[in-house]
Order: structure tokens, then C-alpha cells, then sequence
């Protein structure tokens, strides 16, 4: 089972409304001195029982806005992978770039030194929502980045879309995901806008400013999503993201496989078998830490029993196939059927429409039940 390498670029030009994910402003003079950290960090892990031995089968750079990092930054970080790891021939290397912060050379540079996926963050295709959503980029330049990065050679793009954004109705949405599927991404991952505390967004929904979409509206947006997507030819294959066929996103699905992975970088997490790690979220001490050879691990923790299990669950629910039956009897010694009985017999009386289907080999969500993950997850774990 080959491995994943995530490694996050925390800076942005700007923090969007809605953001809470660790990020700071990017400098020019962070560029250098944060590619040797990272280099540094992964070659700590040279030696990892796991890393060491396993290849690496996908390298993500995720954000923050990688694409602020000149692409002579980028390259140094891979040299090192290449030196740290055994890289698989036909490895998935993806890089998330913000329109705003990329041009024609820039993408030609990124195909140049390998990369061969990228994901968009478009997030909207009206300027109104962009600038509800604190984005600097507007529709054009977002368009823009796409055009430039067929141009550049890339044959696997990912466009990432918000919904339920402020004063947004369904004509509003549906002309969004039009306007997608008219750019023919191979990939599409959609998310519901959620109001974290703390974030400028938040604080405008609470005095008013702003107004959050209710439930219903969100609920509609998402299964006409669903509908739009799957007649344009992509697959829903998981909760949030649609491939044509042949082209998911083979970096996330190891997350949801539970293949493991490496997380380089302040905040990052780190995942092998029945290990589970995160860095520190805080980038001078990141710095101080791998400047001094020692791993910047802020905790870690080894699941119990009942934590593989719900995991498992957890990560297959969110996957268009679901839970696999007799994997799961196989790794856990009873028949989900029979220890679920209760929860499925629940979930058989919530609505008119049904939340699951099961047959003889798997266990998953319909659209209706993908609305209501987080319930249903929940009952797994009150069981």
C-alpha cells in the first residue's frame, strides 16, 4: 500500500472571511527559509519504519496558497522528497493554486518540474460572492487560471466551489457549477460554506451583516448538485467531489482508504497504522524545532480498538462505495449487519427517502443520507 505525502505552505496573500485553517501572511523572505525547513522536517523521516519502506504513491502541497512560493521553491522541496523517499513512477503530485497569485510561466514552470495536478481555487464565479467570501481574486482571473494551465499542459485539474454562501440562491449556484462544467475540470470538489467561530465571516452573520443559508437551501443546493454534476459525466465518488472516471483524486482517497501518510509542516497531521500525529501550529516554533533536528510534533496518540472502528466507518461512509462488508468483518472479527442492527434499523425510520443502501457486500449512503453525515456517523459512535 503506497504511501501519501502532504505537505502544507501556510501563507496567503490575504485571509478569506471564512477561514480558520493555520495560515500567515506571506513575506518574500519566508520563500527560502521555509523550503529548507520542510526539507529539513523530511528528512528526519528518512529512517521512519514506515516511510522509509513504503513508496510514495501522491505528494499534495496544500494551504494556505502554495502557488505564493516562487516555483524554485517548490522544485527544492522535491528534490529532497526524491531524496528522502522511494517515489512511485506514476506518482499523483498536486499543488493548489489561488488565480490571483499564477500565470501562463508560472504553470509552465510547475508542469516543468514535475507537477502534474492541480487544484483551483476558483470558490465562486461571481465577484459579488468572492468578495462576500474575503477572496482577492475575481471570476475573470479565475477563468483565466484555467485556460493558462491547458495551455501549460496540464490534463488532470481540480476546481474547487463553495455553496450556501451568503445571499446566494439556487439560479445563483446553479450558474456557478455551469460555468464549471463548461471549463470540463476532470475533477470537482464543492463544499458547503460552514461559519467557524473566530473568522471574519462569523462575526458578520452575528451582527447581522451577513446572513447565514438556512438548512433547507443547503440541503437543496447540495442534491441539485448531484443531479447537474452527474449528467455532465462525472462521478460522485465521494461526499464532497466528483471525477470523471479514472481521475479521482488518488491523494484524498488515501486518506479515506487508510493508507498512511506523511504531514509536513506546521499544522499538519500524520497518519500510519493506528498512529495518529500533529505538528505544532505555530510557524516560529516550527522553525526553532526543525532548525534543531527534532521532529515539531506537538502530540500524537494510538487508537484504541473502538477508535479503528469507528474510523473505518467514518471513512468509508464518506465514500460513494461505502463500507465494504466483509472487509470490515474480516478486521474486526463480527458481521456489521449484526452489530449494527439496531443503528440500521434506526436510520430504516427517519425519512421517507432512504439514507442507505445494503446489500450483500457494502453498506452506503444515498444522497439524502450524505446530507445528513454527521447524524448518521454519530449513531456509530453512541452504539
Amino acid at each position: 500500500m503506497l504511501a501519501a505525502l502532504y505537505i502544507h505552505i501556510p501563507f496567503c496573500l490575504k485571509r478569506c472571511s471564512y477561514c480558520d485553517f493555520f495560515s500567515e501572511l506571506y513575506r518574500p523572505e519566508f520563500a527560502e527559509k521555509y523550503s529548507c525547513a520542510v526539507k529539513q522536517e523530511m528528512a528526519l523521516y528518512q529512517n521512519h519504519p514506515v516511510f522509509s519502506e513504503t513508496g510514495i504513491g501522491t505528494i499534495y502541497f496544500g494551504g494556505g496558497t502554495p502557488s505564493v512560493l516562487p516555483v524554485q521553491s517548490i522544485e527544492k522541496i522535491m528534490e529532497q522528497v526524491n531524496t528522502s523517499f522511494q517515489i512511485n513512477e506514476a506518482c499523483e503530485i498536486t499543488v493548489e493554486i489561488n488565480p490571483e497569485t499564477v500565470d501562463l510561466a508560472y504553470l509552465q514552470s510547475l508542469r516543468t518540474i514535475g507537477v502534474n495536478r492541480l487544484s483551483i481555487g476558483a470558490q465562486s464565479f461571481s465577484d459579488s460572492e468572492l468578495k462576500i467570501l474575503g477572496r482577492i481574486h475575481n471570476a475573470s482571473q479565475a477563468i483565466k487560471s484555467i485556460v493558462w494551465a491547458r495551455l501549460a499542459g496540464f490534463n488532470n485539474l481540480s476546481i474547487d466551489l463553495i455553496f450556501a454562501i451568503p445571499g446566494q440562491n439556487l439560479k445563483d449556484w446553479e450558474r456557478n457549477l455551469q460555468q464549471a462544467i463548461d471549463l470540463t475540470p476532470e475533477h470537482l470538489s464543492l463544499y458547503c460554506l460552514t461559519i467557524e467561530p473566530g473568522t471574519v465571516l462569523h462575526k458578520q452573520v452575528q451582527s447581522g451583516e451577513k446572513h447565514k443559508a438556512d438548512d433547507e437551501t443547503e440541503r437543496v443546493m447540495y442534491l441539485m448538485s448531484i443531479e447537474i454534476i452527474n449528467q455532465s459525466g462525472c462521478l460522485h465518488y465521494e461526499i464532497s467531489n466528483f471525477a470523471r472516471p479514472g481521475l479521482e483524486c488518488r491523494h484524498n482517497k488515501k486518506y479515506w482508504d487508510g493508507s498512511p501518510y506523511l504531514g509536513l509542516g506546521p499544522s499538519a497531521h500524520s497518519f500510519w497504522p493506528n498512529v495518529r500525529q500533529w505538528n505544532v501550529a505555530d510557524l516560529p516554533k516550527y522553525f526553532k524545532l526543525v532548525s534543531e533536528n527534532e521532529k515539531p510534533v506537538h502530540d500524537s496518540e494510538e487508537l484504541t480498538g473502538e477508535q479503528q472502528i469507528f474510523e473505518f466507518i467514518m471513512l468509508c461512509l464518506r465514500t460513494a462505495e461505502g463500507i465494504n462488508l466483509f472487509e470490515y468483518e474480516r478486521r474486526f472479527g463480527v458481521a456489521f449487519e449484526e452489530r449494527y442492527a439496531g443503528v440500521i434499523k434506526e436510520l430504516q425510520y427517519v425519512k421517507d427517502t432512504p439514507l442507505f443502501r445494503l446489500d450483500k457486500n457494502f453498506f452506503c449512503l444515498t444522497p439524502e443520507g450524505f446530507v445528513l453525515y454527521d447524524e448518521i456517523c454519530s449513531l456509530f459512535v453512541s452504539d
